[in-house]
């Protein structure tokens, strides 16, 4: 009840101030047309500082977004929203992967992060609220070393599972895209915390990167599988002391992207499949979980639905390609947008790509509505902001949704600076 009234006030906010939102904006002009309302907000333009991400979390005085760069930022859930400093630049910076969690039971979320180490490797951290003070206390999780592939963790996301006399909680992160670990929360949480393996996936045949990251029942036996880039792993009874299973559900990454004028020789040689944004949902309705993925770091990305194989589920699942041409969808939430019991897909575009990629004048935020037997119409829901790593913070009852992000800016482009913005979407009545 207090997150629908958060929300309800929220719509009211955004309708009385919408005169405040400076930043050029386009929303579909048929919006008769639209199977939704959808309200853009731009909460903040902090300039020139690259963010990673940015998490949603129950701060001390309400709702709040937060992003990390060489610093960590905070925002409350409004337009034009004033920047808090919670914690002060660092010569280390954080890196993408950030995910918000109540590490201590109070229903305040905390922040985790990680960040480049003094000593070798990278350390994941927590942040800590503090009641009266603005700036946020740091707890250190734990310290990996570099290995094979790109430095530092590049997705770090929650973890929760029951298991015989306890729950286990935690969070799974990406190492290197090629590695998953996850990390237990001990007794004492201002304590290391215990490290755990989940799967090299460079021994099991993923020889270019994987990214993307997200947790649910796909083996249908309760428990919290995970899935990253081109791979799921089967959780097993007891993720403190048991195996994971690793499998392979798709072979994007064995895939060379259409050349692309103006970069450097090499980025037109790299498999790029495997980094993905994923995410679950029974979009066919034959009562399994199946992934949706994107091709996230590419200016020609697919769109993909990946059912799984039930006669060997060894196999591939069959793939089904819904949209081709997505310029870096980096941002992918999957949700029931209009109240009809069918998953549908939003796919935000980024403004820059990494990798040198040329630049998207005109970003946009799509919308594929499922209309049964994984056929979906697409609608362009809003133009003009690009998008990063885009999250749904909550879903009311009424399906009144918000989603959020912040672009990502790349240093090449001079005259780029970052925005964070969000949409309340909601079904028409």
């Amino acid at each position: 009840m207090a997150q629908r009234f958060w929300l309800v006030s929220l719509i009211l906010l955004c309708l009385c101030t919408g005169a405040c939102n400076q930043l050029a904006s386009r929303t579909n002009a048929s919006d008769s047309e639209l199977p939704v309302k959808i309200k853009p907000m731009l909460i903040n333009q902090p300039g020139s500082e690259h963010f990673g991400n940015a998490i949603y979390r129950r701060g001390i005085n309400g709702p709040r977004i937060a992003a990390s760069g060489n610093r960590i930022l905070e925002w409350s859930v409004q337009i034009s929203a004033p920047t808090i400093e919670v914690v002060p630049p660092t010569p280390e910076n954080y890196q993408n992967g950030a995910c918000a969690m109540d590490i201590n039971n109070d229903n305040i979320d905390e922040m985790i992060v990680s960040r480049t180490a003094k000593q070798p490797g990278t350390d994941l951290l927590w942040f800590e609220e503090i009641r009266g003070q603005t700036q946020w206390k740091e707890h250190f999780i734990g310290n990996l070393r570099q290995r094979d592939g790109e430095e530092g963790f590049h997705d770090i996301m929650p973890f929760e599972m029951k298991v015989p006399g306890k729950t286990v909680r935690g969070v799974v992160i990406v190492v290197n895209r090629k590695s998953l670990y996850w990390y237990e929360i001990p007794e004492d949480y201002y304590q290391p915390w215990n490290q755990h393996l989940i799967a090299d996936m460079s021994t099991y045949g993923a020889e270019f990167a994987q990214s993307g990251l997200v947790a649910g029942d796909i083996a249908g036996k309760g428990r919290q599988d995970i899935v990253c880039g081109n791979f799921w792993a089967e959780c097993p009874a007891d993720p403190t002391t048991d195996l994971w299973q690793l499998h392979r559900y798709s072979e994007w990454d064995r895939k060379i992207i259409r050349s692309v004028s103006g970069v450097p020789d090499w980025v037109n040689e790299e498999r790029f499949g495997g980094m993905n944004q994923l995410d679950l949902g029974d979009m066919d309705g034959d009562g399994m979980v199946d992934i949706i993925a994107t091709d996230a770091e590419i200016p020609d990305g697919r769109v993909g639905i990946f059912c799984r194989n039930m006669v060997n589920s060894s196999d591939l699942w069959k793939e089904t390609i819904i949209d081709t041409g997505i310029y870096c969808p980096h941002s992918l939430v999957v949700t029931d947008i209009n109240n009809d019991s069918r998953p549908d897909i939003i796919v935000g575009e980024m403004t820059a790509g990494g990798w040198w990629f040329p630049r998207n004048q005109d970003p946009k935020l799509y919308l594929y509505l499922n209309k049964g037997n994984l056929k979906f119409r697409r609608y362009v829901l809003h133009k003009g902001w690009g998008i990063h790593m885009m999250r749904m913070a909550l879903q009311d009852p009424d399906n009144t949704i918000l989603l959020f992000g912040a672009d990502e800016i790349q240093s090449w482009y001079k005259d780029m600076a970052t925005h964070v913005v969000g949409w309340i979407i909601s079904p028409k009545e």
